[in-house]
């Protein structure tokens, strides 16, 4: 066979070979891109889009359920671990989701207080599996919270509501009868009060609760506040035998000024006065400090009672908690005074605190963030300023004056148009 004719006829089979090898791996990679696209699709723009905007968590997984993408939420703040996300159970309802397009939905147990996620999942474009969760371990508290409050109120207001109406009647089957009726009449009186003064509490710890709006706020000065909240408690403490002491640490001659709401600051201290007054014994004192420590500003109300015991200290700022029910029933007590000082205080940035001992009494501190201290001690400084400023201004106008006049001749009095000293600061010598 001719030689020309072998290497013509090897170097075409060799090219049919080649290209047969190019075509194979082109069309391996092709399908290999096809089956990889199809194992991993492309989440839709617009679906990362809206969860990218969520405020809930937001996790999305594919079709072998491995998570593809993640919302802002989900990253900073995970709600569920990554043993929840492979938790068997919770796989198996992810895969039935994905597998029958019906969506999923956990809900916390009330009974389980673990258990605060609530989960949604849903299934998108049949290839991805879209998980939700919203944490409600706040939402439940604050339920749990309003409930027992609910409940508290309505046992409180049980009593005195059903003592005025046993009351009434007794009143009008006793009517022939001035003396039986006086006594009733003292207890009716006696049961509206102390309904009277539920109400109230129960008012001024919704206000206590509710936050603070910067139209709430009015500048108040706590000396004031607390001086005249202990001038009206005197008429109180002379009907119980208490002397009320104030002692004032006014050596710096800082003014304490907060700016909140003045009612409740008022109650929060009104009520520590009425608690220490109420467990006071006839002849004892109640002392009243303020004083300054760094930008704080406190105010203590001592007593001389009977203290509170060690167990009980935790749970006093609770709602409707008493340490002696009875009495506390008896002479008034609501069981809400410590729970509106600390809400109000802690609204407004303070708080406050106990010291007890038995047989030495009680000691409740309320600390006020003096917040505007140093802005206050700003205008003082400007004010000097002005001061000095108007010192050389007329100063200056004066040796003016004298190099224009004659010498010998009398300076003219300054107008009243001349620049005066800043309000509040004295005036230069020689002005008037």
């Amino acid at each position: 066979m001719d030689p020309t004719l072998i290497v013509l006829a090897s170097t075409a089979l060799g090219a049919l070979i080649g290209a047969g090898i190019t075509l194979a791996i082109v069309t391996a990679r092709r399908a290999g891109i096809r089956r990889s696209a199809e194992m991993r699709p492309e989440l839709p723009e617009v679906a990362t889009a809206i969860l990218d905007e969520v405020d809930t968590f937001a996790v999305v997984l594919d079709a072998a359920l491995a998570p593809v993408y993640a919302n802002p939420v989900a990253r900073q703040e995970r709600h569920l671990t990554d043993e929840e996300l492979t938790d068997p159970e919770f796989l198996q309802r992810v895969r039935q989701v994905m597998s029958t397009g019906i969506p999923d939905t956990h809900e916390p147990d009330p009974g389980d207080p673990t258990d605060t996620v609530r989960i949604h999942i849903v299934r998108l474009q049949r290839r991805f599996v879209v998980i939700l969760a919203e944490d409600l371990g706040e939402e439940q508290r604050v339920n749990a919270m309003r409930r027992d409050f609910i409940a508290n109120v309505s046992h409180e207001l049980k009593t005195p509501i059903a003592a005025i109406g046993l009351l009434a009647e007794a009143v009008q089957h006793a009517a022939d009868e001035p003396p039986v009726v006086r006594d009733f009449s003292k207890s009716l009186v006696k049961e509206a009060r102390r309904l009277g003064e539920l109400s109230r509490d129960i008012i001024q710890l919704s206000e206590a609760q509710s936050s603070l709006r910067p139209e709430d706020r009015e500048r108040v000065s706590l000396r004031d506040l607390v001086r005249g909240e202990v001038e009206s408690h005197r008429s109180y403490a002379a009907q119980h035998g208490v002397e009320l002491v104030i002692t004032d640490d006014d050596a710096q001659h800082r003014e304490a000024i907060v700016y909140g709401r003045p009612t409740s600051l008022g109650a929060a201290i009104a009520n520590l006065l009425s608690n220490a007054i109420r467990h006071s014994e006839e002849g004892q004192r109640v002392g009243v400090g303020m004083t300054f420590e760094r930008k704080q500003f406190l105010v203590t109300v001592t007593d001389q009672g009977e203290g509170i015991p060690a167990e009980h200290l935790p749970r006093i700022f609770e709602r409707f908690y008493r340490v002696d029910g009875a009495r506390t029933r008896g002479e008034g007590g609501t069981g809400l005074g410590l729970s509106i000082a600390r809400h109000t205080m802690r609204a407004h940035g303070g708080d406050v605190d106990v010291w007890s001992q038995i047989g030495v009494g009680s000691s409740f501190t309320l600390t006020f963030p003096l917040v505007e201290a140093q802005s206050a001690q700003k205008p003082s400084k400007r004010a000097k300023k002005l001061k000095r400023s108007a010192e050389k201004s007329l100063a200056k106008a004066a040796s003016r004056a004298s190099a224009a006049g004659a010498p010998g001749t009398i300076s003219p009095e300054p107008r009243h148009d001349t620049p005066r000293p800043h309000a509040g600061s004295e005036s230069p010598k020689g002005t008037s």
